[in-house]
């Protein structure tokens, strides 16, 4: 900078700004900054490291927790603590704060696993890839892509993956690892590893920490364990093979026979049509179904009160009951389900009379209103709701958006042992950015009897194949087959709903 240049003929720089920009440039620093800083307690200098952190709802945390530093911070995050102390909302916002990579869907990371995978194989000319990391275990939002390669030239497949998507950026780079930042803002790291190994270094570089410490305390370490296929690591510490989805830490290392599949489902049962806010009629919708081999579809377009999403009337409903009897009777191959999505009102009551929900072969009960009750308000007013008995399954139970809100504030515990009680059904909802119920969530209620319905809330015909999504989140609770409602026939689905009716 010349030292002649009058910064304040720029709009908005004074004789104060002036000096310290020209301070700055000279000297590489700024005297009144570093003064401040040293004055600063630790706590509030570890918070200036982090911009988007609410200082004052750290401060408030580090008081209410005993704790200082964003270490602190990050295992107070990670036990609950935050999220009991000061509730979900601020959790999450500490949570963005603290984030270092940028999180995506993981429904917007599978194109550019694929097209990174491609890319390995075809450009760098190895000779074997696979996913491995969070991608692999289909975590709901990803920070990292990670793929294990075999190649004797591990050096030259970093060069060309310099390359990808218009270029990438080189962040570290070892003899048998790398990792880059992507054009999208991804990272992904690259781990090297030959025929006689392959299998160890799966493991290690697919399973969360607490996973491979739990492996670690039953005196398997698979950095030592050098073979070629996964189920040699886990044999080797008495333990039969772990799917990727399970090897979170969630509790003790336990392979599961059979998880479900996407194969496995046999029906939709949350599906919206024109007559509400889909793009689809239900002839559309029961064709699309049919496509996939599925024998049911169940309607469950919007109830009366969603009037932003075209709800159905009581009258709209009648006639809409009329009009699956007739396509019942036209149809081969497919059975159309009688169904809405029912919101549950404030008080917990249904949005239709019961001598209308009576006719309906099941209901899925959502809320869409009133998301800041209170956790107590919130929880006794979905427990009302399956006092119901025409209350068949909970819909998008904590109302999350993934990376946008964090959903509601629900006792989940009082919930799963009164649905237990009641005999009512949860929905994994597979809409990318819902994924609800959590499969922590989904975990808990299984381990209660509760059945789970994967659901694609489906408004358009090409909604169906995100049904993948939901057996993610199932297959990393644990479910088998046997578990999830829907991958019943309609052969036995039918007297099951009418159990619960009575």
């Amino acid at each position: 900078m010349r030292n002649d240049v009058d910064l304040t003929q720029y709009p908005g720089i004074g004789n104060g700004i002036s000096s310290a920009i020209r301070e700055i440039v000279q000297t590489g620093t700024l005297r009144q900054l570093e003064t401040l800083r040293a004055q600063a307690t630790p706590e509030r200098a570890a918070i200036a490291e982090y911009p988007g952190l609410d200082a004052k709802l750290a401060l408030r945390i580090f008081r209410k927790l005993g704790i200082s530093g964003i270490e602190g911070l990050r295992d107070a995050l990670e036990s609950g603590e935050i999220a009991r102390a000061v509730g979900g909302r601020a959790a999450l916002s500490v949570q963005r704060a603290l984030a270092e990579k940028t999180e995506f869907l993981l429904y917007e990371t599978d194109p550019i696993g694929e097209a990174v995978e491609k890319f390995l194989l075809e450009r760098c000319r190895a000779s074997r890839v696979e996913a491995a990391g969070e991608f692999r275990r289909r975590v709901e939002t990803i920070s990292e892509l990670s793929f294990v390669v075999e190649t004797q030239d591990f050096a030259g497949v970093c060069r060309w993956m310099e390359e990808f998507g218009g270029g990438t950026i080189p962040l570290l780079g070892k003899p048998h690892e790398a990792l880059f930042q992507l054009p999208a803002g991804l990272a992904l790291r690259l781990v090297q590893a030959d025929s006689s190994e392959w299998g160890s270094a799966l493991v290690k570089a697919t399973g969360s920490a607490k996973h491979l410490r739990q492996l670690a305390r039953l005196g398997c370490r698979p950095a030592r364990v050098k073979v070629a296929e996964e189920a040699e690591v886990y044999r080797s510490c008495g333990l039969g093979f772990i799917e990727p989805e399970l090897r979170e830490g969630w509790g003790e290392p336990e392979a599961i026979p059979s998880l479900v599949t996407a194969a496995d489902i046999r029906g939709e049962m949350h599906a919206h049509t024109t007559a509400s806010d889909g793009r689809d009629t239900i002839g559309q919708m029961a064709a699309e179904a049919r496509q996939r081999g599925y024998e049911y579809i169940g309607i469950t377009d919007h109830s009366q009160s969603l009037k932003i999403a075209g709800g159905l009337t009581e009258e709209q409903l009648w006639a809409q009951i009329r009009e699956i009897d007739q396509w019942n009777e036209r149809l081969d191959g497919i059975r159309v389900l009688k169904s809405a999505e029912v919101d549950i009102r404030v008080d917990g009551s249904l949005d239709y009379p019961d001598e209308l929900l009576r006719e309906l072969d099941y209901t899925v009960c959502s809320i869409h209103s009133r998301f800041a009750l209170g956790r107590k308000e919130q929880t006794e007013r979905i427990l009302r709701a399956m006092d119901n008995r025409y209350f068949t399954i909970l819909g998008h139970a904590t109302g999350r958006l993934l990376l946008k809100r964090p959903g509601y504030e629900l006792d989940m515990r009082r919930i799963i042992r009164h649905a237990a009680g009641r005999g009512c059904c949860f929905e994994i909802n597979s809409s990318p950015d819902r994924l609800d119920l959590p499969a922590e969530h989904v975990r808990a209620a299984a381990a209660a009897g509760i059945r789970m319905a994967v659901n694609t809330d489906a408004h358009s015909l090409r909604d169906f194949r995100l049904v993948r999504y939901g057996i993610d989140v199932a297959r990393r609770a644990g479910l088998s087959r046997q578990q999830v409602l829907n991958t019943l026939s309609f052969a036995e689905l039918g007297p099951l709903l009418a159990g619960r009716r009575g």
